[in-house]
């Protein structure tokens, strides 16, 4: 019986897949997804949003972590939590404000609302609500207590909370500006007069900046001191800047408020001399080769015991911060800022001197500058500041190590001397510029005498004061396991006894979390998902946990490729209990993942990513398609949304619609990107084609960019497969070697240091710019060809589908070229969905035997897509 009733759950597990229908393109726009996880400062409530939850809007959800609780309302503005975690705040979109008393059914809802903002007075909490009509209410979150002010245009706060600057409006033509002291609820008038604007105020509400307009002249400015001008008075900084900027703003006070960080702008240019023959000149001695009609802004610092405005930052200097210390702010105790100044595009950085960048570091209290790079140093992009201003830490490519530069003491030290470790990038390891390509630092500790280094696998720890030799946090078993471990969070934010480590294991593609404690390393959970991600990803970003600040509770976002990201709420980092269900993928035929194992035709390990239906058959003979650009396995766990095909092919469309998918990841060679792709996939083919339920006749191939000139590449040298797309991809080298892209920069850096990977010049090596460029070969192709190349292609010159195109036409050999107006190097909106019918289509025709579309067989398109939109589509065959 047991036996029977196995039978049958089989049967009826396969019944219930072969009756799941297949994706469609009303699916684009109605799928959801659960994103943005907040969290209340206690631990006991979270929320997110349901994206597409109904179509085209979201839903904020807001729910208690420990018991059943919940709260759904259609979002328009995110959610905040009081620091009390007694109220979620939000704005709606009628303009009202909704305040919810967390885990009660107890919710305000206030009309008419301009602008609102929480802010923090030591331990009690503050809501400020400005009204439509200008009257503002200030409430107690703590007491409950009300305040109301009348003809309030604006309003600022001081950092600690104690103070309000309102803006008044009293007649059609004065303003005034009153100080509200909320400790003890007095209000002060400190201006009257035109209409102030950029007001401004210290961390301790002591002091007040502001401008007022002054017609045709450069507005005036205005400050106040609590304690010593009593009201706001004209401010006249002397001005020591540069003759072509002029004042524009005050951007902030520093934490001690005696400077004010602002901006200059540049002047308005002299009318241009008249230009009938609407001539653009360029010569051989520009720094760059395009015309930046962006308009200069600079910063500059009101010191104001010297009561003057010097200019810290000049023309091509722009401030460079260490990305995993800065997360979208400054440190506002650091006295020190390091700019990068650039004269040139950085591609042309291996020929041009004009394009290495110098590093000067800027002394905030004074204004001064100093030069920390030496000219023509190949190393200056590495230079980074910490966040309290103490070090610069930079790589020096030549030795392969860490450098200490101590701002103090202008010293300089090797600091990573002995250490094996591999530094530099594992994602981006195959292209000629890969020496200098750093790891990002894994940070300090709160007093800046400890660093932290990763390399490709571990975390080191460096002393930089010297007293202690260097030390693996890990012990050497991330490479060992081939493991990345990071922290989890900034390590100066590190608290408690253990340290929270991110993981990802590149060989089984797992996820998790372990940490450090008493110093050994000790596993938490690692899953077949994907929590955090990888570090170096092109294709999502790296999420990291979401703590909440008074307690020891998290938020992760866990998916995998059949489930759809989720939020999940965690104590320890190995049970996780799900906040969020929301799982659209099981309404239609989805797919699995499969990592598969290989060689390349030259005999080198690789992976890839197999993907079949959901409702897979393996006693079925499937059509198989590769997609590939560069290393792709680390997404086997990643959930990719149906979307249309926007120029890469949408991998669960063409999955649930019957095709199986396969990404290889592919390993460069430098100098042979082309004969790389070919190795790889052909050996990729080899292997599968052993299995049973491949059909080595219906293979076909996708590519965009980068991936579309490996597709023309491939379909040059070899006519084993059915079918192929190419979608905005090189196929001359030579020719597009010499172009102008983008905002105006030489496509030669990018042959000879970046992602195409010649590693020479085209004068160097002429041999591989033409083993390189697929038009050469044209004669060779024996396989059905989609091609799309659109005239906007502000990226791949759109010269290059042409070229192509009109080769295989003149050889006889089936193209279609489809090229979508308006659309540039992606395709959006209805182009899109048109693009990915017709790749199904074609696809469906080449490798399933489906009938001959209508547009395959005429030069009379049918510009229908399924929605009865027109995309404007210009389709030439051949």
């Amino acid at each position: 019986m047991k036996q029977y009733l196995a039978i049958l759950l089989l049967l009826l597990t396969i019944s219930t897949y072969a009756q799941k229908r297949p994706l469609n393109d009303s699916d684009f726009t109605t799928w959801n997804l659960a994103l943005n996880p907040k969290i209340s400062d206690n631990g006991r409530y979270a929320s997110f949003y349901i994206y597409n939850q109904p179509p085209g809007k979201a839903t904020q959800v807001i729910q208690a972590i420990d018991h059943s609780w919940k709260k759904e309302l259609l979002a328009f503005q995110p959610i905040s939590f009081t620091t009390d975690s007694k109220l979620a705040v939000t704005k709606l979109a009628d303009n009202s404000l909704l305040l919810v008393t967390l885990g009660t059914s107890k919710e305000e809802r206030i009309p008419a609302v301009k602008k609102f903002s929480l802010f923090q007075q030591t331990d009690t909490g503050w809501l400020a609500i400005q009204k439509t009509d200008n009257h503002l209410e200030i409430r107690n979150l703590a007491s409950g207590a009300t305040y109301q002010y009348n003809q309030v245009s604006d309003y600022a706060t001081s950092g600690n909370g104690h103070f309000l600057f309102l803006k008044c409006r009293t007649d059609t033509s004065t303003y005034t500006i009153q100080t509200v002291d909320l400790s003890h609820h007095a209000t002060k008038e400190i201006y009257r007069g035109k209409e102030p604007v950029n007001i401004i105020a210290d961390e301790k509400g002591t002091q007040c900046i502001f401008m007022t307009a002054n017609n045709e002249q450069a507005p005036t400015c205005w400050y106040y001191h609590r304690d010593q001008t009593g009201k706001a008075i004209v401010a006249t900084p002397r001005m020591q800047v540069n003759d072509q900027m002029i004042f524009s703003n005050f951007d902030r006070f520093n934490s001690d408020g005696t400077f004010i960080f602002c901006t200059l702008t540049g002047k308005k240019p002299a009318p241009a001399a008249p230009n009938p023959a609407k001539l653009h000149l360029r010569t051989f001695l520009d720094t760059k080769l395009n015309d930046n009609n962006e308009p200069l802004r600079c910063q500059a610092i009101w010191y104001l015991n010297s009561n003057t405005i010097i200019q810290t930052q000049d023309r091509d200097e722009s401030p460079f911060y260490m990305a995993a210390f800065y997360p979208g702010s400054y440190n506002p105790r650091n006295n020190y800022q390091l700019l990068d100044k650039t004269l040139a595009h950085k591609g042309e950085w291996n020929w041009n001197k004009s394009a290495m960048s110098s590093r000067t570091l800027v002394n905030l209290a004074d204004g001064s500058k100093k030069m920390i790079t030496s000219p023509g140093d190949r190393n200056s992009a590495s230079y980074s500041l910490s966040p309290q201003g103490k070090w610069i830490i930079y790589f020096d490519a030549d030795q392969q190590n860490y450098f200490s530069y101590n701002v103090a003491t202008s010293e300089r030290k090797n600091i990573t001397a002995g250490i094996s470790a591999n530094w530099t990038t594992y994602d981006n390891d195959d292209i000629p510029f890969a020496p200098y390509l750093n790891l990002p630092p894994g940070g300090f500790n709160k007093d800046e005498t400890i660093l932290y280094l990763y390399d490709q696998y571990d975390i080191f720890q460096i002393d930089l004061n010297g007293k202690s030799a260097p030390v693996n946090l890990t012990g050497g078993y991330g490479k060992t396991n081939n493991i990345v471990f990071r922290f989890a969070f900034p390590p100066g934010e590190h608290t408690g006894k253990s340290i929270l480590l991110t993981a990802f294991n590149r060989t089984t593609k797992e996820d998790g979390f372990y940490e450090i404690i008493k110093g050994k390393l000790r596993k938490l959970s690692m899953e077949p998902a994907i929590i955090t991600g990888p570090e170096e990803s092109k294709y999502f970003m790296r999420t990291s946990p979401v703590k909440a600040k008074n307690a020891d509770v998290y938020l992760v976002q866990k998916m995998d490729a059949s489930s759809a990201p989720n939020v999940y709420a965690t104590k320890d980092f190995i049970h996780f209990e799900a906040i969020s269900d929301v799982h659209p993928e099981r309404q239609v035929n989805w797919l699995t993942t499969e990592l598969v194992d290989f060689k390349t035709r030259d005999g080198k390990p690789a992976q890839g990513i197999l993907y079949k239906p959901e409702n897979f058959d393996p006693q079925k003979k499937y059509p198989v398609i590769f997609y590939y650009y560069e290393k792709i396995s680390e997404c086997l766990h990643l959930y990719i949304r149906p979307e249309p095909s926007m120029g890469p092919m949408n991998i669960p469309y063409f999955v649930s619609n019957g095709f199986l998918v396969f990404t290889p990841d592919i390993h460069f060679e430098i100098g042979y990107p082309g004969r790389s792709s070919l190795n790889t996939v052909m050996g990729a083919a080899d292997k599968l084609i052993q299995l049973p339920y491949v059909d080595s006749t219906r293979m076909g191939l996708q590519g965009h960019s980068f991936g579309g000139f490996q597709t023309n590449y491939i379909i040059t040298h070899t006519g084993r497969f059915a079918a192929a797309c190419s979608a905005a991809g090189f196929t001359n080298f030579v020719s597009a070697y010499g172009s102008i892209i983008g905002s105006g920069y030489s496509r030669q850096g990018q042959y000879e240091l970046y992602r195409d990977r010649i590693g020479a010049s085209l004068w160097d090596r002429p041999d591989l710019y033409l083993e390189n460029s697929p038009v050469f070969n044209i004669d060779k192709i024996q396989t059905p060809l989609l091609l799309m190349h659109n005239m906007d292609d502000n990226d791949v010159p759109v010269g290059q589908g042409i070229e192509f195109f009109t080769g295989m036409r003149r050889m006889g050999k089936v193209v279609y070229f489809l090229q979508y107006e308006g659309q540039g190097h992606s395709v959006f909106g209805p182009p899109a969905l048109d693009f990915n019918t017709r790749m199904l289509e074609f696809f469906n025709y080449y490798l399933k035997g489906a009938p001959l579309p209508d547009w395959m067989t005429s030069k009379q398109a049918n510009i229908l897509n399924v929605t009865g939109t027109k995309a404007p589509l210009r389709l030439l065959t051949k």
